[in-house]
């Protein structure tokens, strides 16, 4: 009797009781019964009405106990509901036709989020495709409402360029869509399913300024505000400052002079970030006339630009910055201040709205993570759905007990 209170206690079951349990040798088979004289909800309404007639019996897979598989059986009545007619009754353990019980479904979507699928998959019994299915029932689960800001990065899914595009909420720091490949048409898939209302309400979008982005956000948000990311920026200034080194060390080293050998990071570093060795290095070049030094120099200005408030200020001294640039008779920098000029207006934004990807940025690598423990994904939907499952923020199932 011990064992049937337990398993009443743990489905919190009010209109069913533990007709008997029974271990076959292989499995624990847990038998239920509703209680006589008493109505029963309906599926749809949850409206209490009398029933009306049985189906046949079912079972559903539940948590194991000890390692013993358990099985529910039942035999759901039917009642007849004023309002929807005859309808069968809300079994609590259940969701719809699935061959799973709700606790199991909640047991596995969390285990999901923090192993591979199939490792979970051998802890539990099942198959590959049941822990599936308990995290497509969380992706069902989602709800978008009232995102403003949103994010747009690319993330590397397996060799050979292959990408994935990521969309995430700036705000609530979620991943809210991933799809494949990172051009044009991927992005107009996560319009499509954003819809045209959920659109509409879009402040702010920041990306990088890959051009394929940039035509889709201009042709399906006509009211947001694109913000090209400062991360992504500075990413290119320092590929600018670096290719500026690797070509006045070559000029020198065939000179026969390798001061520069070695230096690569004292000038892509913050200088808060040097250690003490590497300040007494880079002080003693910063009194040469390298071409590398007045590159250094340029990223150092460039930096203050981000710490303006005001939008106009910023415009002026991004204006004096792209003088010095092009004025400095070095090929990267002039070509990173012209590419500034073509995304002005983008670069500008950023000073109305104040968002960037650095949240996104962090993210990414926690989808690395996922990719990496699992050692790949052979699909690309199921890449995405791993994504989602981990990195959406989406509401778990609640079950009455907890069994975790």
């Amino acid at each position: 009797m011990l064992l049937e209170s337990i398993i009443r206690f743990t489905l919190r079951v009010k209109d069913h009781r533990v007709l008997c349990a029974t271990f076959t040798g292989h499995e624990l088979k847990i038998e239920l019964e509703a209680k006589k004289r008493r109505r029963l909800p309906c599926r749809i309404c949850g409206r209490r009405s009398w029933p009306k007639d049985r189906l046949p019996g079912r079972s559903w897979r539940h948590v194991s106990l000890w390692g013993i598989p358990v099985h529910l059986y039942y035999r759901p009545w039917r009642v007849h509901c004023p309002e929807h007619g005859v309808r069968v009754e809300d079994i609590p353990w259940s969701m719809g036709k699935s061959p799973l019980s709700f606790p199991l479904i909640t047991v596995l979507a969390f285990w999901t989020r923090l192993l591979p699928w199939d490792q979970v998959a051998r802890l539990f019994g099942v198959s590959w495709n049941t822990a599936r299915a308990a995290v497509e029932y969380g992706r069902q689960q989602e709800d978008y409402r009232g995102v403003r800001f949103i994010g747009i990065d690319e993330i590397s899914r397996k060799k050979g360029h292959t990408y994935h595009t990521n969309v995430y909420d700036l705000e609530r720091k979620r991943l809210i869509w991933s799809g494949a490949h990172r051009d044009r048409d991927s992005l107009r898939r996560f319009f499509d399913w954003w819809g045209p209302e959920r659109t509409a309400a879009l402040e702010g979008v920041c990306c990088d300024m890959w051009q394929k982005y940039i035509d889709v956000i201009d042709e399906y948000c006509g009211n947001s505000v694109i913000v090209f990311d400062k991360f992504h920026i500075i990413r290119h200034l320092m590929e600018a400052i670096d290719e500026v080194r690797k070509m006045e060390a070559k000029v020198l080293a065939e000179a026969g002079c390798t001061v520069l050998k070695g230096t690569r990071y004292l000038w892509l570093k913050n200088p808060w970030n040097l250690t003490e060795m590497q300040k007494i290095t880079l002080s003693g070049l910063l009194k040469s006339h390298y071409k590398i030094v007045r590159a250094y120099l340029l990223k150092e200005l460039f930096r203050k630009l981000w710490d303006y408030t005001s939008k106009a200020w910023a415009e002026k001294y991004l204006q004096r910055w792209f003088w010095w640039a092009t004025h400095s008779r070095l090929k990267p920098l002039r070509d990173f201040a012209w590419m500034l000029r073509r995304h002005q207006t983008g670069i500008l934004a950023y000073f109305n709205l104040r968002i960037d990807n650095g949240i996104v940025e962090a993210m990414n690598n926690h989808a690395k993570v996922i990719s990496h423990r699992a050692r790949g994904y052979r699909h690309e939907h199921t890449f995405s759905l791993a994504l989602i499952h981990g990195l959406g923020k989406l509401q778990l199932p609640q079950c009455q007990h907890k069994f975790l």
